[in-house]
């Protein structure tokens, strides 16, 4: 019986990690056709409004599932005003630590990081609309149930703390850390992720958090393509 038992919980994890590399090839789904549409030219307004389709039955996709295998809800009423310090707090803790990062590839010689250029290519050659649906809403939302909710909740069931070490770890590897600055500024801002789910046990608290970064830092790319479409300069 004991034997049968063990038999039956590795399935189980093998089934969670089939289940974490089918929801990762979905999640890169729209980010593959925005640059197939970008390569053929497909005019702004068009190919952002079919990414913009094509993400939301993928978040769709995510949310539902999540919420049927209990791994968040999505029903915000147990936030407080400590959880928005919280958030202010982890979101200063990120910004430090990709500050840190910064300076140490600028003393490498290097402006960015591979992940970094190739968000800000993205957006500069892609709909906006296209953007904000990768960057604020589709890599929060499915980064986060994958990294901090099903590799520690499921894959690693019952071994929780060491699912969010692992979890970190691949959601850093994720984007492409190719050298000591990057692994800083991936590293950094996963630990903190992950910190905040681990310690509120909400995944949504780290999906908010990831949705704050990422949100300012299109924003900010965001402004600087609208001023060198419409104002014709080089930013």
């Amino acid at each position: 019986m004991k034997e049968k038992n063990m038999w039956k919980e590795l399935l189980n994890r093998a089934g969670w990690l089939l289940i974490f590399l089918l929801a990762t090839i979905l999640y890169q789904i729209p980010i593959g056709v925005t640059a197939i549409l970008t390569l053929n030219a497909v005019p702004l307004l068009q190919s952002g409004l079919i990414v913009a389709g094509i993400s939301i039955v993928v978040l769709a996709l995510f949310i539902i599932g999540a919420r049927k295998t209990q791994l968040a809800s999505f029903n915000f009423s147990f936030f407080r005003a400590k959880d928005l310090a919280r958030l202010g707090l982890s979101y200063l803790v990120i910004i430090g630590s990709n500050i840190l990062g910064s300076i140490l590839l600028q003393l490498s010689n290097e402006t960015t990081t591979s992940n970094q250029s190739q968000i800000n290519d993205m957006v500069q050659n892609s709909s906006l609309i296209s953007s904000f649906f990768l960057l604020a809403l589709l890599a929060p939302i499915c980064e986060e149930i994958l990294c901090r909710g099903i590799v520690p909740k499921k894959i690693f069931r019952g071994k929780e703390n060491l699912g969010f070490v692992v979890g970190t770890i691949v959601f850093a590897l994720l984007h492409q850390p190719s050298n000591l600055p990057s692994l800083l500024i991936y590293g950094g801002m996963s630990t903190v992720l992950s910190w905040t789910a681990y310690k509120t046990q909400r995944l949504e608290m780290s999906i908010l958090l990831h949705m704050i970064v990422n949100g300012v830092a299109f924003c900010l790319l965001a402004l600087v393509v609208i001023l060198s479409r419409t104002l014709g300069l080089s930013v």
